[in-house]
This record gives C-alpha cells, structure tokens and sequence, in this order.
C-alpha cells in the first residue's frame, strides 16, 4: 500500500497527515495549529510490523481516534481528551463528511491488523530482494554489471 490521509481536528490536534509506504506508517503534523498542540517534534515514522494493537473511535457526536499501540511502549491514557499530547493518536472531527473520515480510519485500522510483512506484493519485500541481490554479488555468482542493473530495476519498481 501506498497511501495518504488527512485528519483535522479543531479542537487541539489540527492537521495530521497519515502516510502509509514502504511497511511503515508516517505521521505528520504540519501547520501552526499542530505545533501548538504537539510541538515542532517532526515526523514520527513507525514500522508497520512493530505496531501490535490499533484502538479507533470513530467520530460521532465528539471527535474520533485512532491510537497506535507499540509492545514495550509507555501508552498514554486515550478517551477523547486524555491523549491530547501523545504523538501516537490522531484525533479527527467530521468536518462535514464524518462516513469519508470513519471509512479511511478504518481502512488505515484493517490495514495494519492484516499487515503480512512475507506478503511479495509489499513494496516493503524490494528491501529483500536487494539484500538476496548483494548475496548474489557476494557470492560471486552475478556480476557488478548484472548486480547494478538488477538493483535499478527494483529500485525503480
């Protein structure tokens, strides 16, 4: 998968940029709105496969999350209001469109509760491929012309 999602929230929170690639989840939060509320922290990229749990509460009458749970990482209290600083919520409102929203929440949600990092049709399987590549050159069993060209073509794909 490689995806984007904008969240927005108005109360604190603002605009969060959700991107998916590579087996890993981005989060961004760009504008003055986020800053405020996060702080000029940057990115936080996450690998997929080191995510063990997602918690999602769709947006209703108050806004809705989503939570990114790590094993062995100090997880803040969630709720509606408790989580307001901890970089791994997204908090959305329905800005008008509140089934577009909760659709995307969920779909980023079955995404990685179903995430196969074997699964050969992830991006994320280019990475082995150039490390059975550089075996391959190591071995002596491809040349560097042969290995160069290969690694462009995955590299490339």
């Amino acid at each position: 998968m490689n995806k984007t999602y904008e969240f927005y929230s108005l109360g604190k929170g603002g605009k969060t940029i959700i991107t998916i690639k590579d087996g890993a989840l981005t989060i961004s939060r760009p504008g003055l709105m986020s800053k405020l509320s996060h702080g000029f922290s940057g990115e936080k990229t996450i690998l997929i496969k080191n995510i063990s749990a997602v918690q999602l509460k769709k947006v209703g009458f108050s806004r809705g999350y989503l939570q990114f749970i790590m094993a062995g990482a100090i997880e803040k209290k969630s709720g509606i209001t408790k989580g307001d600083i901890d970089e791994n919520i997204v908090y959305f409102d329905a800005g008008g469109n509140k089934d577009k929203i909760n659709n995307e929440a969920e779909e980023i949600k079955n995404y990685i509760e179903n995430y196969n990092p074997n699964d050969n049709s992830s991006s994320n399987s280019k990475y082995d491929d150039l490390a059975k590549l550089k075996k391959l050159l190591d071995n002596e069993i491809i040349t560097k012309e042969e290995f160069d060209k290969e690694k462009e073509k995955i590299l490339n794909s």
